[in-house]
């Protein structure tokens, strides 16, 4: 899929939400060009799939199957390298759940609670685990946080618990940017929006989470509602790319923020995103 290159040779990548999507793309790119690399997802039957395809191919890989809401699981396999002595200086934090749910007076607390648990206390475990580590290696290392449009802006209504998540974490970010500064440790926000995704395709099914009813008014546009959601995406290949790109950078560049999203989304985007 990927053409194969050394960028990151000798380094070791830790990819949330590895076993599919977003996260597993990543980790396919940086195997391909010679990273270490850990998925670490809660689908132990999908991850396993995505690890014996990346060696295939000649990949070094590592599944952990883990919850990464759990605080003991993500410090565990923080102190478990990929091999001797291989210490991470790639986080990739792309574990996360979609929560396009109703209008405010119609959301949970439970639903409130499974949205903020995988896209923010995740985000903030696995960057404090990678904080401890990085901070003590010669040359810090990056994290990139997987965000989305709704970090920066409410395109309608509905999906508050989602939105209050990319937000918080977005804002969690920007301080850690601040605290990694004199550690060399850089810290990157990517937005992707409308990414072709098993989630974008369970969307186009009027659900999300497998089997919730999804709330969609006011968020579809004319394309999407002619051709589908999934349809009108962008090819995830294209978050891949860009996160090779941070990745390689020299401590001295900062990329505090990428957003990316299908042409046809400009007129509710723009560049406010």
């Amino acid at each position: 899929m990927y053409a194969k290159g050394n960028a990151l040779e000798g380094k070791v990548a830790i990819i949330t939400g590895g076993a599919s999507g977003i996260g597993e793309a990543i980790g396919r790119i940086f195997a391909a060009n010679q990273c270490k690399v850990v998925l670490v997802d809660i689908n132990a039957e999908r991850l396993q799939s995505v690890v014996e395809e990346i060696a295939a191919d000649g990949g070094i890989v590592k599944g952990v199957t883990a919850d990464v809401t759990d605080e003991a699981q993500v410090v565990h396999f923080f102190q478990d390298p990929v091999d001797p002595g291989g210490h991470p200086a790639l986080l990739v934090n792309s574990a996360g759940r979609a929560s396009l749910s109703p209008p405010v007076t119609e959301v949970t607390l439970d639903e409130w609670n499974k949205t903020i648990g995988p896209n923010l206390t995740a985000v903030f475990l696995c960057c404090r685990e990678a904080f401890r580590i990085m901070e003590r290696q010669e040359n810090g290392g990056r994290i990139m946080n997987l965000g989305s449009s709704s970090a920066r802006l409410a395109s309608g209504p509905g999906h508050s618990p989602y939105r209050a998540s990319k937000h918080g974490m977005m804002g969690f970010s920007k301080n850690i940017l601040l605290e990694g500064k004199d550690k060399k440790i850089g810290v990157t926000v990517i937005n992707p929006s409308h990414v072709k995704t098993p989630m974008t395709e369970i969307i186009d099914q009027g659900l999300y989470d497998e089997t919730l009813p999804a709330y969609l008014e006011g968020w579809l546009d004319e394309k999407e509602i002619k051709e589908g959601i999934h349809a009108s995406c962008i090819d995830v290949e294209n978050v891949a790319e860009i996160a090779l790109y941070v990745a390689t950078r020299t401590p001295d560049v900062t990329i505090p923020q990428v957003a990316l999203y299908p042409t046809h989304k400009v007129h509710r985007y723009g560049m406010e995103v």
